[in-house]
């Protein structure tokens, strides 16, 4: 199916719409359906039209039957404008500012929205939120997590929830079962198994030809954001790495690059690059999705520990090679002076929807947006038509597991491209992958339940070992403080920012003096624009926490 690449002009739209205007305007039989109470109740069960703007869309809600049935259940008629995802932004903008009519966009958040916000351009959701017509969209809108997104006190922007640290690590249980150690759970006990991993002949070979971890950095121009790197820094503050803020003992609030948090954690990692614990091409290596070396090589048996978002596959091609490797969930570390085991938080949405100034009918368009998040309009805009695109649906453990019916999904989507995941799953209503998140049932409290989400899978992934990994990975998700703030001042100039940090703490990481190093780190991040963010993130946590 192509995709759609044009925006269709206001004047067509107006042309179209007078046409069936005129079209209705005959003169009607005279029967009892011509009465004004009949001629209402007939405009009120039409469907009513949604034009929604989205980039890059595959999905013809003229031909999709999910759509179609998506759109009988709200009694809705969706056209989708598509637009490249190169442009999108431009023409989006464009369409906002030339006033073109439509009810709906899927959009991200930023200066440009914060603009159309004080340029009253696009609806806040709060007035009619007052009605509790919608609840989940208000339990996401005012959750604490998406605090950051409200401008002048009000929400524009419904974010697209989105699957909580899809980065996970796992580690060798065969190997920790030979040398005889426990899980790790401190900084301490996962420098001591790396270690082991490294020198103690785990795989039990006879030969000195494996290490403790598998990282890389490549590609990146902060490398302390490396998966590692994060890992450590994680059990030093909550969301520790850059770009992201730290709550300090009284309360207050600093950036993480000029807490002693951020040096703990570079001291840490030095001392495993020093002691060679991981890969040492770590530096060249650039990310592979875990479909090259670092799922080949840790099924070859070369290293013990790694993050990945793929464990099936990891494990996969640990068996190829011996059947009796196993492999385990490794939770976050448990962290020093008080901070909890986390991963941090991934940010917790991809793109959101705003409804424009121009729309039509935005209460439908919160009814239809409202129904998306409810079990029934989950399953189907996840899943499909139940007994056409999945039938015997099971409850275990938790979770649900769909028998998927392939053939009737390859009639809809791009299953090579999308796997058996409806594509609207994500990047449309909602973007959590394999997962329901129980809003209502967590009484609306939308942080409560996005770190209790339920796996919902299909019958291939519940056979694997890992059925649960998003929902695991969810229950160690915890957010820093400013998150999701997009106000300039604050932000200040991100690249700049990142690359100073970058450039200085791998200096202080593989350099012969750390202490110098982090000093001459902090003064240049500080004068590259880092202490007037600082002043105004201050300020601002002030007035909105």
């Amino acid at each position: 199916m192509k995709k759609r690449s044009t925006i269709v002009p206001v004047s067509l739209a107006v042309l179209l719409a007078a046409s069936v205007l005129s079209g209705c305007s005959q003169e009607p039989a005279k029967d009892a359906g011509s009465s004004p109470s009949a001629k209402a109740d007939q405009k009120a069960s039409e469907p009513v039209p949604i034009r929604w703007v989205r980039a890059a869309n595959e999905q013809d809600p003229t031909k999709d039957r999910i759509l179609l049935e998506l759109q009988k259940r709200t009694n809705t008629k969706i056209e989708i404008v598509s637009i490249p995802s190169d442009q999108f932004a431009n023409k989006l903008n464009l369409m906002m500012a030339s006033g073109e009519s439509f009810d709906l966009a899927t959009v991200d958040p930023g200066k440009t929205l914060n603009e159309w916000a004080k340029n009253d351009l696009i609806l806040p959701y709060d007035d009619y939120l007052k009605s509790g017509k919608y609840p989940n969209i208000n339990a996401i809108v005012n959750s604490d997590v998406y605090k950051g997104f409200k401008i002048d006190g009000k929400s524009y922007f419904k974010p697209l929830g989105l699957a909580p640290m899809q980065w996970g690590w796992v580690i060798r249980t065969d190997w920790l079962e030979n040398l005889g150690l426990s899980m790790p759970t401190t900084l301490e006990e996962f420098y001591n198994v790396a270690k082991a991993f490294k020198e103690k002949d785990p795989d039990k070979n006879g030969k000195a030809d494996t290490y403790g971890v598998y990282t890389r950095a490549s590609g990146m121009s902060d490398p302390s954001i490396t998966q590692l790197g994060q890992y450590i820094s994680r059990a030093y503050a909550v969301a520790g790495r850059t770009d992201n803020w730290v709550t300090l003992p009284d309360g207050s609030i600093t950036r993480y690059e000029v807490s002693s948090a951020a040096k703990d954690a570079a001291a840490f990692f030095r001392k495993m690059v020093k002691d060679e614990l991981i890969n040492k091409d770590w530096m060249s290596l650039k990310p592979d999705g875990a479909q090259g070396p670092e799922s080949d090589d840790f099924g070859a048996g070369k290293y013990g520990i790694a993050s990945t978002t793929k464990p099936d596959l990891f494990l996969e091609k640990a068996k190829a090679v011996n059947p009796n490797a196993k492999i385990a969930y490794l939770p976050p570390l448990k962290g020093v002076n008080g901070v909890p085991a986390n991963l941090g938080h991934s940010g917790g949405f991809w793109r959101g929807n705003v409804i424009p100034k121009t729309s039509k009918h935005p209460e439908k368009v919160l009814e239809l947006m409202e129904y998306t998040l409810t079990k029934e309009g989950r399953e189907l805009t996840e899943f499909g038509i139940s007994g056409i695109h999945f039938t015997d649906v099971k409850e275990e453990n938790g979770r649900r597991v769909y028998n998927i019916n392939k053939a009737e999904a390859d009639k809809d989507w791009d299953t090579k491209k999308n796997g058996y995941l409806y594509p609207l799953a994500w990047g449309a209503m909602n973007y959590f992958e394999y997962a329901y998140i129980p809003i209502k049932e967590k009484n609306y409290n939308y942080d409560e339940a996005f770190k209790n989400l339920e796996p919902w899978i299909t019958t291939e992934m519940a056979a694997g070992a890992f059925p649960d990994w998003f929902a695991t990975n969810a229950k160690y998700t915890i957010a820093p403080p400013l998150m999701n703030v997009f106000d300039d001042k604050v932000l200040g100039d991100q690249t700049k920012l990142r690359s100073t940090f970058g450039e200085g703490w791998l200096k202080a990481v593989v350099g012969d003096d750390f202490e110098g190093a982090w000093s001459e780190l902090q003064k240049k991040w500080l004068a590259a624009g880092g202490q007037e963010v600082i002043t105004n993130g201050q300020e601002y946590y002030k007035k909105n926490k």
